[in-house]
């Protein structure tokens, strides 16, 4: 190979390099009519004087910048973007789950009050909440956990967000809309970093700071100190403080729940097939279908359940696996309805009460 071949093979290398790099730390502009840098630069950065930059970054020459013509395109480092904090929304609650504020008040959390950078919530036994972010992108506390939201960003110009949360201890469950280029979307635990682009998965640290992602759909990056790996949709990873994080582990399939098998439509009664692999099952109940009013949360080894007591009404049970490395696999969600008691037994039950007792108001 000649010298000039290989210098010039070298140099298209450096060139796509740059443009990887530019694509991953810039954001894309498309000129529109009417447009000039110092429009440019005052509505989406954060000083009108960025225009000069503007023109130096994207090698435009002095005094040629009046005549750019609509369909330029050019790029903006996302350092210099317009960052405009943007509160969070709590759309479910339930429980009394509270908020310390960054300045050290407490409050109880109720549907529609905003959460702002520096806030944390933290949930109790059967209490659970949903917030909401800029990008409409979902996060779930679960009961028993405790979130610390470090940073709530929105380019609002751009539609980018960055947004930043620490789970100290429990369980949460995101939904990540597909994330645009160059936003940021990330959860740390004492253990791991976990990224997102766009997905749903759940993320959890217990007492130990053992820290589990369970991907059930899209992509997540989990990183560890230097180590980091990617998780795909249908595994799990675990990490503890210290240690480097574990190749992903395939998660267990939705177990085959039954229908209700009781006779008493007051009670409900399911079983499902045994996983091989599972050392116990996780089964939740809740009133609604996002399970945001959960009112059991338990565990069990068996593959057979029995709940009485229940208020009649429309009820969901979620159960699935868990794994010898304590990673949740994926859910069977099943609807029920029990049934209250009929009047007519009611009365028939009445009958039999002694005298004294049918005196009152029963």
């Amino acid at each position: 190979m000649s010298r000039a071949t290989l210098t010039l093979l070298l140099t298209v290398a450096i060139g796509l390099f740059n443009l990887v790099s530019a694509a991953e730390d810039n954001w894309e502009y498309t000129f529109r009519p009417g447009d000039s840098l110092w429009i440019i630069a005052e509505k989406y950065t954060s000083s009108v004087n960025n225009w000069e930059e503007l023109q130096r970054i994207n090698n435009i020459a002095p005094g040629s910048a009046k005549t750019i013509l609509p369909g330029t395109r050019i790029v903006i480092p996302i350092s210099m973007l317009k960052l405009q904090p943007t509160p969070a929304l709590v759309i479910a609650v339930s429980g009394a789950a509270y908020l310390v504020r960054a300045d050290g008040t407490k409050a109880d959390l109720i549907i529609g009050i905003e959460l702002f950078s520096g806030d944390r919530v933290v949930t109790g036994e059967r209490q659970t909440l949903r917030l909401q972010f800029a990008d409409k992108s979902e996060l779930q506390v679960l009961p028993n956990s405790e979130v610390v939201l470090d940073k709530l960003s929105h380019f609002k110009q751009t539609g980018m967000v960055d947004t930043r949360i620490r789970l100290n201890s429990g369980t949460v469950k995101t939904w990540v809309i597909k994330q645009k280029p160059g936003n940021n979307y990330e959860i740390r635990t004492p253990a791991a970093i976990t990224a997102v682009r766009g997905t749903e998965f759940r993320l959890s640290s217990d007492e130990s700071q053992i820290s589990r992602a369970e991907v059930i759909e899209g992509l997540v990056a989990v990183a560890a100190g230097e180590d980091e790996k990617d998780v795909p949709d249908g595994y799990g990873i675990f990490v503890e403080i210290g240690k480097p994080l574990s190749d992903p582990v395939k998660l267990l399939t939705a177990p085959e729940v039954s229908d209700n098998q009781s006779a008493d439509e007051s009670k409900l009664e399911v079983s499902w097939v045994k996983l091989e692999a599972a050392v116990f099952y996780r089964y939740q109940l809740s009133t609604d279908a996002n399970f945001d009013q959960i009112t059991i949360d338990s565990r069990t080894e068996d593959n057979r359940l029995r709940l009485e007591e229940l208020l009649p009404g429309q009820y969901f049970l979620r159960v699935r696996g868990v794994d010898e490395f304590d990673l949740e696999g994926f859910d069977t969600i099943s609807r029920f309805v029990i049934e209250g008691q009929s009047f007519e037994d009611f009365y028939a039950w009445k009958a039999t009460l002694p005298f004294e007792l049918l005196q009152l108001d029963l």
